[in-house]
């Protein structure tokens, strides 16, 4: 049996930088792995695909991201093994934290190894991209920059952050529904010549943790914050709270937050929970600290 965490990510940046002639959106993203994380076991089966978990909300059958995940992987390879796939559910879901994608990108990890699979990186990098935009950055972790559709992917400067809050209130906030409603100045498309010949360059100012604070921008908000009020009041709280800056991560509807300490970060908690809003602490998972804990299935 394989048993392994999948962890969460948050935005610490993400622009849109136009319409796409495919109909997608040109994203800039910068993407930062979070040490709360659901865990995923693995039991390999003669060849059925049975999926189980413990959330009452979350179907467990062929709609479920970690069965086409599955699926997809054996499909392509022409696997005829099954598995047995038991999802222990701790991410709020539809969040912006990438739960249902990190679900996605260890089960493909997984199987490839348990089903003894000869797929190279750039065949599970096409793979994940197929399942959802954040699925690849899932086979890296740590920070990244995400550029196209935010599925290509491009390690960078490392951020540390040891005192972050996650605060999700429940609201479902819609993906399609976020893009649909963005400001036209967002998706016309000559905005593309925003891109930087260096995606490194773009963030080389970033390298010291003071210097990320005022360049946090998630250009969702302007589509999102609107519509659900409570998001920009909990952004609002969290900086009377002694944040030293927040965020909305992704397309919501999770909001996070800087501390400067724990104590302060401790103290936010502890308010914050007397609303029965779902609130993590966190830190910031590096690229070698995630690989370290994948390291069954990435070696």
């Amino acid at each position: 049996m394989l048993t392994l965490p999948s962890f969460a990510k948050i935005n610490w940046t993400l622009e849109i930088l136009g319409k796409r002639a495919d109909g997608y959106h040109e994203l800039r993203t910068l993407l930062q792995t979070v040490n709360v994380a659901d865990e995923l076991s693995f039991e390999p089966l003669p060849s059925e695909l049975v999926l189980s978990g413990n959330h009452p909300e979350l179907a467990m059958d062929e709609t479920n991201l970690i069965y086409r995940a599955a699926k997809l992987l054996r499909d392509k390879s022409g696997c005829q093994l099954g598995a047995k796939i038991t999802l222990d559910k701790q991410l709020p879901m539809a969040a912006g934290l990438g739960g249902g994608s990190s679900n996605a990108a260890v089960t493909l990890l997984a199987l490839r190894k348990l089903w003894r699979l000869s797929v190279s990186p750039a065949e599970l990098f096409a793979l994940g991209s197929q399942l959802g935009a954040d699925v690849p950055f899932f086979f890296i972790g740590g920070t990244c920059i995400g550029v196209g559709r935010g599925d290509e992917v491009y390690p960078t400067t490392e951020f540390q952050m040891p005192h972050l809050l996650l605060v999700n209130a429940g609201l479902a906030v819609p993906t399609k529904d976020v893009y649909a409603n963005l400001p036209s100045v967002l998706t016309a498309p000559d905005l593309v010549h925003k891109m930087p010949t260096s995606l490194q360059a773009a963030f080389a100012g970033m390298n010291e943790a003071n210097s990320l604070f005022p360049v946090l921008h998630n250009d969702l908000e302007s589509s999102v914050l609107p519509r659900y009020p409570l998001l920009a009041e909990i952004k609002t709280r969290l900086l009377s709270l002694n944040a030293s800056g927040t965020l909305m991560s992704g397309s919501g509807s999770t909001v996070f937050a800087i501390f400067d300490s724990e104590a302060a970060m401790i103290a936010a908690q502890n308010e914050l929970q007397t609303t029965g809003w779902w609130c993590a602490a966190a830190q910031t998972v590096s690229r070698s600290n995630y690989q370290v804990r994948l390291r069954e299935v990435l070696a």
